[in-house]
């Protein structure tokens, strides 16, 4: 034959090879893009099985006792038939493993079955559920630790993704919590080069891990981070995006003044830029390293707290939904059962009526 036909031939297969794995990527990465928007904005279950430092307190502290230590009435049924009556699809519930490992990183049963009991109550609803690993102490960036953190981050999701490898993709796992280097100069920052490179070596020990359990788990949808889940640009831009059912979490109080920092700052007005100059530049961000690559991102944390001007979080929150729907981004509000509640888990009565239906309804008041 002739070596030009040849040539041209496997040229040709070489092309149709990258091309049809162009399409199988840029298929997955839609899909996702569809599945993140299923979701909706989505509320946090805070300060409930994410509280620590109780056996300081307790040395014989019970489950119970860890659940409620944070001054929030154990999770109940009745806690998501609210949620969904709401409006609501999704919930995150943020869990604490930490204080119930062994030394050989074996999760404490009763622990264990409890996250378990709470998932259970949530997907009764049919609502969707991101489970993650919240308050580590051992998830502390130590470059000179890397194995030893790497080592635990996979024994503990080992047991998780076996207890949960047969629930279907209504369940999602989000593998680290705002990893970072604590007290130091750079914790609250995007992070080193050397940092953001070693959480990008976590994410895949977390995605490997939970992929080599099998079962549902092959194509369980996986949510990675940025260094310290931060949202600045060259935090945004330093994350190894993995391929398959993989999502990236971000988190943005912002502007934080407002949102957080200064009990002082309690004004917020859409029409000053210099209100909404971050949250513009945020989904500014968020569009060029994600949105337009077809990348899947959720803000797994936002929200603001009660200061005292309800008329201006409403303002705000108006205009970040608005900029989040622009830009195909859902959002879970942090409630803590503290300054950003929304319900109240005793009498479950929602405190914050009209920023729920901003939330469930995805965009600002019309």
């Amino acid at each position: 034959m002739n070596k030009k036909i040849i040539l041209g031939a496997v040229i040709g297969v070489a092309l149709a090879t990258v091309a049809g794995a162009l399409c199988y990527t840029d298929y997955r990465r839609k899909e996702g893009m569809r599945f993140v928007q299923a979701l909706g904005n989505g509320i946090n279950i805070g300060n409930n099985l994410d509280a620590t430092g109780v056996r300081e307190h307790m040395s014989e502290a019970s489950v119970e006792d860890y659940e409620t230590f944070w001054n929030n009435p154990p999770i109940r049924q009745e806690l998501f038939w609210a949620v969904k009556d709401a409006g609501f699809k999704s919930v995150r519930i943020p869990v604490t493993w930490d204080e119930h490992l062994d030394e050989e990183g074996t999760i404490e049963q009763a622990w264990l079955d409890r996250v378990q009991e709470v998932v259970d109550m949530a997907l009764a609803e049919e609502l969707y559920v991101i489970l993650d690993t919240h308050h580590e102490m051992w998830l502390d960036l130590k470059p000179e630790r890397e194995k030893e953190i790497g080592e635990r981050l996979s024994r503990v999701w080992t047991q998780i993704a076996q207890c949960f490898r047969d629930y279907d993709e209504k369940l999602l796992f989000e593998g680290m919590n705002e990893p970072r280097l604590r007290d130091s100069e750079f914790e609250w920052t995007p992070g080193t080069k050397e940092l953001q490179a070693m959480t990008n070596r976590l994410n895949r020990v977390f995605v490997d891990t939970v992929r080599s359990v099998g079962g549902e788990n092959e194509d369980r949808y996986l949510l990675i981070c940025p260094y310290a889940n931060r949202y600045e640009a060259e935090a945004l831009e330093a994350v190894q995006y993995i391929k398959g059912h993989i999502i990236v979490s971000v988190h943005a109080y912002i502007p934080y003044s407002f949102c957080d920092g200064d009990r002082e700052n309690k004004r917020f007005d859409a029409e000053d830029q210099k209100d909404t100059e971050k949250i513009d530049t945020l989904f500014a961000w968020l569009e060029k390293n994600y949105v337009k690559k077809n990348i899947p991102v959720i803000i797994t944390e936002f929200g603001s707290e009660d200061k005292g001007n309800r008329e201006d979080r409403l303002e705000w929150l108006q205009y970040y939904l608005m900029r989040a729907q622009e830009s195909g981004v859902t959002c879970f509000w942090w409630d803590e059962g503290d300054d950003r509640k929304l319900i109240d888990r005793e009498s479950l009565v929602w405190k914050e009526q009209e920023m729920v239906e901003m939330l469930t309804r995805g965009k600002g008041r019309q």
